[in-house]
């Protein structure tokens, strides 16, 4: 049996010790590893009518699948409703890990309440913060070799679940507690990086929306050089704007190596030996999750059958994307018939209303918006970045 490692790659210059392995539930205060309410125990699983606008939070998984708890989206129990749980109790501080159906997302529970209660698809762990921290227990759990462990419990199970029984007996490797402090304090200053580029983004395309809105509606009204008013905008089809085609191939059609870009209904484009197009051109998703979505190109390309290609523009391209940006999704979804899935016909383009300027000032709102756009692209750049950074770390802090 090969030796398991006993250090990470990665250490603070000051630490020499050699780590220690344990099983979490040998580490924990009073050996806390609880899970959630149980409905077979008592009838004490909440029923939707009991569910109100205030009182104790009531948290699920997915209410900290972005690594920390969103109480603002949580339900709550009425107070005297959840007194009576006598499981799934977690309070301030206590590691939080989401072990059904959504699996791996952790957080640390920070609230101003006495206690909180758990849905079945969350775990606390209450750690002593002298042994084991609580702050590296969250991010241990983000780490290579837990998610391992897991992964493998979950590969034997028809569905996604770690079992408490199971999680009782995971492992955990374990510096003395100032370095865990140290490995702790150093990942919690990424995180806060991560959240301000999170929220920077967050901001940007909050401000782009809302000038979107007031320039396409002329709220907000461009000039010319001299000062003086351009003229009224002129209501017009998109289809009367430009050349609108489909691609002819099917999605799977992409060649790992090809030379040229092969775009689908995903976000990202693929790879092809060989182009149908080559010409400066919008190219909109028609179907599936990212139904609207637009990609700008210019050269030599394929599509696939339900990607729409719009080129041969009479106007400023770049105007037209920003307006299909605001209110394509809009027509989709206006036209969209209960139960279906949405998805995009030709008429829903070839006739849809466009409200076009003056070509100056659709190359001056084109440009102003493409600063915004600029600065998104930046931060996003920085925020994934960071995340490969943070990463990183978790592979080589850990053992």
């Amino acid at each position: 049996m090969q030796e398991e490692r006993n250090e990470p790659r990665l250490r603070f210059d000051e630490f020499h010790r050699e780590w220690s392995l344990f099983k979490i539930q040998d580490l924990l205060d009073r050996k806390f590893i609880i899970s959630h309410l149980d409905g077979n125990h008592g009838g004490l699983y909440p029923r939707s009518e009991e569910f109100a606008n205030e009182g104790i939070p009531y948290i699920t998984a997915n209410d900290f699948i972005k690594g920390f708890v969103r109480f603002e989206n949580c339900k709550f129990l009425p107070e005297e409703r959840a007194k009576i749980f006598k499981k799934g109790i977690a309070k301030n501080g206590d590691v939080l890990f989401a072990h059904n159906a959504t699996v791996g997302p952790t957080a640390i529970l920070k609230t101003k309440l006495d206690y909180v209660i758990l849905s079945t698809t969350a775990t606390y762990f209450r750690c002593d913060n002298k042994r084991l921290i609580n702050y590296y227990l969250k991010y241990y759990f983000n780490t290579k070799n837990f998610i391992n462990q897991y992964s493998r419990v979950m590969s034997q199970s028809t569905r996604n679940q770690v079992p408490i029984t199971t999680q009782r007996n995971f492992y955990v490797w374990l510096p003395e507690s100032i370095e865990q402090q140290k490995i702790a304090s150093f990942l919690t200053a990424v995180d806060t990086k991560i959240e301000q580029l999170t929220k920077k983004k967050t901001l940007l395309e909050q401000y782009k929306k809302g000038v979107m809105q007031k320039v396409f509606t002329q709220e907000i009204r461009f000039k010319k050089p001299d000062g003086t008013d351009y003229p009224d905008w002129e209501e017009r089809k998109l289809g009367d704007l430009c050349q609108i085609r489909t691609g002819k191939l099917d999605a799977n059609a992409m060649v790992a190596d090809g030379e040229y870009r092969f775009y689908t209904c995903a976000k990202n484009y693929y790879k092809i030996d060989k182009y149908a197009f080559d010409t400066e051109a919008l190219l909109i998703s028609g179907n599936g999750a990212n139904v609207g979505y637009i990609h700008y190109y210019h050269g030599k390309f394929n599509a696939y059958q339900r990607t729409y290609v719009l080129d041969g523009f009479e106007e400023n391209i770049a105007f037209i994307k920003c307006y299909l940006d605001r209110y394509l999704i809009d027509r989709i979804y206006s036209e969209k018939k209960d139960g279906n899935t949405p998805y995009i016909v030709m008429g829903s383009l070839s006739e849809m209303n466009i409200m076009v300027p003056n070509a100056r000032e659709q190359t001056q709102i084109a440009n102003f918006l493409s600063v915004i756009d600029d600065k998104i692209r930046l931060v996003s750049t920085q925020l994934e970045k960071t995340q490969e950074f943070k990463k990183g770390l978790l592979q080589q802090m850990f053992v």
